[in-house]
């Protein structure tokens, strides 16, 4: 029996984990992603232990990107007070711009098909998914894989519900160095607005 052809929409972490894996089972596998690489990305950087064997299973050593290891949590409130806890499992402190580089690598390697363009629409017409872009390129797929983040082209193309509501939080990412600030730590602070 013939292998469905994949298409994988978004090129973040999920979309790019998942061309890995597909690929892996040899699935036909092109992957779609709007913006090229590397690129920065609000993002916590901070990757759990218990991920660590999945990747290995992919072929993927996060231990190539020399990550920092965590083992502390600081969390602040918005009135400054703190809390730590220790992190059982731990993790790695790894940055996107360097992890995402490092995953569109892998999936190039494994024969997966890397288009940089935005896709504005999804359909499934007679027994098979057309994709099309912005630029009106046509894919046709057996099978497709949503990755893309919450509120893209195709969220307001599928008018889907959560396009109206407003979020209360804002996610603020910046590298700070502090000689008294432990390397294994991983801090989340809140402030008002």
């Amino acid at each position: 029996m013939k292998k469905p052809r994949i298409i994988i929409i978004g090129g973040g972490l999920a979309g790019l984990t998942s061309a890995i894996h597909l690929s892996r089972e040899n699935f036909k596998v092109v992957l779609f992603e709007k913006d090229g690489y590397p690129k920065h990305k609000v993002c916590g950087e901070y990757i759990s232990a218990e991920i660590i064997p999945y990747m290995e299973s992919l072929g993927v050593d996060l231990e190539d990107l020399k990550p920092k290891k965590i083992h502390q949590l600081l969390f602040s409130t918005q009135s400054g007070e703190k809390t730590t806890a220790k992190l059982p499992l731990g993790g790695l402190g790894i940055s996107r711009f360097a992890l995402d580089e490092f995953l569109v690598q892998k999936v190039i390697q494994n024969g997966v098909e890397v288009i940089q363009e935005q896709v504005s629409s999804a359909e499934f017409i007679d027994e098979n998914f057309q994709v099309e872009t912005q630029s009106g390129d046509k894919h046709e797929a057996d099978v497709v894989l949503g990755a893309f983040g919450k509120r893209s082209v195709l969220d307001k193309e599928l008018n889907r519900d959560f396009i109206q509501q407003k979020s209360s939080w804002l996610a603020v990412k910046a590298h700070y160095q502090h000689e008294n600030f432990p390397k294994d730590l991983v801090a989340l602070h809140n402030f008002k607005g």
